[in-house]
């Protein structure tokens, strides 16, 4: 999965949370402060939301940050390690930063 489909399928999920309950992109800016040209662009796939805005999306939405990620699942404990190993390899020091970031808020 490249990073457009990832983008791609974090927007639609936002999008069903929001249309679940029956906001306007507006409505959903205003409430976790961004604007709705930027809940457009998130919906749509062209942008990524911040971390801060992963955590009041989820805030929100009352669901864990992990529920707005793409669904990979992982048969055992064991390969969810390689692949992980895997990941941090291939990963650049900005991607560790923001993996480190976001595993904090995770496992906290």
């Amino acid at each position: 999965m490249n990073e457009q489909e990832i983008k791609q399928i974090i927007g639609k999920k936002i999008k069903n949370k929001r249309r679940e309950l029956k906001l306007t992109q507006e409505q959903l800016g205003l409430a976790i402060g961004i604007n709705q040209r930027q809940v457009a662009l998130i919906e749509k796939g062209r942008s990524f939301p911040m971390l801060s805005t992963f955590v009041k999306l989820a805030e929100f939405f009352e669901c864990e940050i992990t529920d707005l990620f793409p669904d990979e699942k992982i048969d055992t404990l064991d390969e969810s390690k390689i692949k992980f190993i895997e990941l941090i390899k291939n990963s650049s020091l900005e991607q560790l930063n923001k993996l480190y970031s976001i595993s904090k808020i995770i496992f906290e």
